[in-house]
């Protein structure tokens, strides 16, 4: 072999692929929750609404129609998603009812705060999933032990879930994309343009309340009273 053939079979050498590039050929393999964790991922960078089975397919470097062999459709991809949030909760069956109901509740508002695509996915109805069912299932079989009505119980448990979706939405902007001094600072400028004389008690007594209104001590003071608001006979 020549010197310039040589030399032409050494710049014709393979590179190794840069880091983090994908190899071009068989998409790489996957598992369902892997599937998912980019779904949740695209989600909480991009917004529910940029979710699309063709980014999402970009995403893992696989075609649109390969994602079609991990979730049946959109639908269920939604599905599996919201299904998310619910791992690793459960509802404990110590110390009685109510106090299994603040445990379970306070354990799903961090989980929703973990991922807040999640928490809107719920907000929007997808809230008839058999994790759910899973867990409405213990929480009423405790309740009964604890001769709470079914009704009641019913009722109470939807209050708290519906409750604690609202207050992770109505958290999330105030006090975790901002600092707490932020938020502080935001109403004490809404407060100082209201005038005393027609909201004495906003910016009198209420002005040293309201900066809390989105903290984790308003939001298990809102929780507690739900939960007592029936008590075991």
């Amino acid at each position: 072999m020549s010197s310039d053939q040589q030399g032409m079979s050494s710049d014709h050498q393979e590179k190794p692929p840069e880091p983090g590039a994908r190899r071009v050929g068989r998409p790489p393999r996957l598992t369902a929750a892997e599937v998912v964790d980019a779904a949740i991922d695209l989600a909480d960078r991009e917004g529910l609404e940029a979710l699309s089975m063709p980014k999402l397919a970009r995403q893992l470097g696989i075609g649109t129609m390969t994602v079609y062999g991990y979730v049946t459709n959109k639908e269920d991809l939604l599905d599996q998603m919201a299904t998310r949030i619910f791992e690793g909760l459960s509802f404990t069956e110590v110390d009685g009812w109510q106090r299994g109901m603040t445990l379970f509740f306070a354990d799903f508002r961090e989980a929703a705060l973990a991922h807040p695509t999640l928490a809107g996915l719920l907000a929007t109805g997808r809230v008839a999933i058999p994790a759910v069912f899973d867990i409405l299932e213990t929480a009423l079989k405790k309740a009964t032990e604890d001769e709470i009505p079914i009704e009641e119980a019913v009722q109470l448990f939807y209050t708290a879930l519906t409750y604690t979706i609202g207050f992770v939405l109505w958290e999330i902007p105030r006090a975790h994309l901002q600092t707490e001094a932020q938020y502080i600072d935001q109403w004490a400028d809404l407060i100082s343009q209201l005038d005393p004389t027609e909201y004495p008690l906003v910016t009198g007594p209420g002005s040293a309340v309201l900066p809390s209104v989105a903290s984790t001590r308003h939001f298990h003071a809102g929780l507690d009273r739900i939960i007592a608001g029936r008590s075991p006979t």
